[in-house]
């Protein structure tokens, strides 16, 4: 069974990871190309072999079975729901929206049209993590502490990533990786969080975070992350019996080779993990979900709309300068 496949927005995620994959896939073929410019879908169209190309409805009314949007943050929403309405499962570019009610307004119109939505954080299918959880399991040892680190230097101010409008930022672009990676490494959700962002003062947009997760069983997330930073892109898990880490834990090249590092009793253990192409993973498992094979533990509605309420507890601690109840998000919405 081969599933047809319409890409919404050219953008430079797109361009470096979905046609590398689409064009030898299986599981999918590529159907349609939509931009809001003609003339750059049409230039894609030829370029990656797409049979048709148009505008965004162009794309929603077109014959495929699941769209891959690929647009500014803010409007995720938008044509998440009008997919949705037209019977089209959905891969939405992380971060999948701006806040805590859009991601239910997301889900429940998925849910009623009987379709599948999907946050492409692609980093979670790549195979190191699971090997730390496993290198965690087998030792009965007790985590206490996630250390995740995310930064860059610094984008050209006509970046969509300094345009508030469009959902730039640090939190929505870069943080929500280690916000996620620490509820998959540490197996569970935060109950109160407390932030601070950095707000440049030419955007408005936040380039700095800070947060502290606290987790059942005294377990607490330490996540920083900011533009015009050294990079990194690595977290690190802290026991009572060893520390093990994960130095590129995000976005990470199909041609790279990573490392697990443990430090136990003064000893370092590294365990290498082949090279694989984590968004084919997101994109496989996908196409297995649809046929009944998805995870016990990875629900992906449950999942992304988890992953809004932490996203929206960093917002209100930072603006209101509080500790934050994850408990108590529902009466922010």
């Amino acid at each position: 069974m081969t599933l047809k496949i319409g890409l919404l927005g050219c953008s430079k995620v797109a361009e470096k990871n979905f046609f590398s994959y689409i064009q030898n896939s299986s599981n999918y073929q590529l159907h349609i190309i939509g931009s809001r410019s003609l003339q750059k879908a049409k230039e894609w169209a030829d370029k990656y072999n797409s049979p048709k190309y148009g505008d965004y409805d162009d794309v929603l009314n077109s014959d495929i079975d699941v769209i891959y949007i690929s647009l500014p943050i803010s409007l995720h929403e938008e044509w998440s729901i009008k997919a949705a309405n037209n019977g089209l499962h959905i891969i939405c570019e992380k971060s999948l929206t701006t806040s805590y009610s859009s991601a239910k307004r997301m889900i429940e119109a998925s849910q009623k049209n009987n379709v599948r939505l999907l946050e492409a954080f692609s980093f979670r299918f790549h195979p190191q993590h699971n090997r730390i959880l496993q290198l965690i399991n087998e030792s009965t040892t007790n985590i206490y502490n996630f250390h995740g680190y995310y930064g860059m230097p610094s984008f050209p101010k006509n970046d969509i990533r300094w345009n508030q409008s469009l959902g730039g930022g640090v939190l929505n672009d870069v943080a929500c990786y280690p916000v996620c990676a620490s509820r998959i490494l540490l197996q569970g959700e935060p109950k109160t969080i407390s932030s601070h962002m950095v707000i440049d003062e030419e955007t408005g947009v936040d380039i700095k975070v800070d947060i502290l997760a606290t987790f059942e069983d005294g377990k607490t997330a330490f996540i920083s992350c900011g533009f015009d930073h050294y990079y990194q892109s690595k977290y690190s898990l802290w026991g009572d019996s060893f520390k093990i880490s994960c130095e590129r834990a995000y976005a990470v090249p199909r041609n790279f080779e990573t490392t697990i590092t443990r430090d136990q009793d003064d000893q370092l253990t590294e365990y290498t993990i082949e090279p694989i192409d984590q968004f084919a993973q997101m994109f496989d498992y996908f196409f297995n979900a649809l046929q009944g094979q998805e995870l016990a533990d990875f629900k992906m509605e449950d999942d992304l709309l988890n992953q809004s309420i932490y996203m929206e507890a960093i917002r209100i601690s930072s603006s209101e300068n509080k500790v934050v109840n994850l408990d108590d998000i529902a009466m922010h919405v």
